[in-house]
């Protein structure tokens, strides 16, 4: 719609925000963390944490510790129930459940949930319509996945992405550098947090150093004209003083030796 306006405009992509935890988190840090941008306004931030990654061996653990701050892990039968109260078409989100308190959702969907409940779990089966719960739900219900290797969480994360949110944002919980670098390098994401709350950091913050911003670019994956924060700087016109200056002409074999030698001129 923005960019059919017929002014100039940003348009941003939806979000659906996958966070990674692996085997060297601080749990009780992150499943916080987590649970903090599940039930800021209840989930309703294109940047809240939809589903959660998690490696097999720190499964149970983060479980035990996201029911320690508020979360009900809802059993097969139970998240078949939810599915039907939050998409009763089998496809479109029921408005009866955005931006719900959880124990309200579970009350509609006949899950007795104990009081005290901030946040509804299920557990991920497959990527795509064939399981909804992989989409953005609006509301504070997060899906849970496990992976055994890293690669395979790179793939869960490229994979529910690309269903929904291309482009958006993407976080871990990790000391390893070498996974922070791999699945920034891998994701196609606009912004990826480490160590933080997706949806106090997506949008800038004074601890990470990005834009303050309400509009979120998704690039070319989101079908975005940026993958920035949009805030000030993009709504100033900018002049361009151009003056002569010494030419810099790049050396063509430095430029392109490499490909001549393997392909020739």
């Amino acid at each position: 719609m923005a960019y059919s306006s017929g002014t100039p405009a940003y348009g941003v992509g939806a979000g659906n925000s996958v966070v990674v935890v692996d085997e060297t988190a601080d749990l009780a840090d992150a499943a916080n963390k987590i649970r903090l941008g599940k039930i800021f306004d209840n989930a309703t931030s294109c940047s809240s944490e939809n589903s959660v990654v998690m490696q097999y061996s720190i499964y149970d653990a983060m479980v035990e510790r996201f029911a320690e701050y508020g979360g009900y892990l809802c059993s097969a039968d139970e998240k078949l129930r939810l599915r039907q109260v939050m998409w009763p078409d089998g496809e479109h989100l029921s408005r009866e459940v955005v931006g719900q308190p959880a124990l309200k959702i579970a009350g509609l969907a006949g899950i007795q949930a104990p009081a005290g409940t901030a946040f509804l779990m299920v557990q991920g089966e497959a990527v795509g319509a064939a399981d909804l719960f992989s989409g953005e739900k609006l509301s504070p219900v997060l899906t849970l996945w496990r992976y055994e290797k890293f690669e395979e969480a790179i793939g869960l994360v490229r994979d529910i992405t690309r269903y929904s949110g291309y482009g958006h944002s993407c976080g871990i919980h990790t000391t390893n550098p070498a996974h922070v670098l791999e699945l920034a390098t891998r994701a196609r994401v606009s912004r990826m947090l480490v160590r933080q709350t997706q949806v106090y950091g997506n949008s800038g913050n004074y601890d990470n150093g990005m834009p303050f911003a309400l509009t979120l670019g998704c690039g070319t994956w989101g079908g975005n004209i940026t993958s920035e924060n949009v805030h000030w700087k993009h709504f100033i016109n900018t002049t361009w003083v151009s003056m002569p200056i010494p030419p810099v002409v790049p050396d063509e074999n430095v430029i392109f030796g490499a490909h001549w030698q393997k392909f020739g001129q």
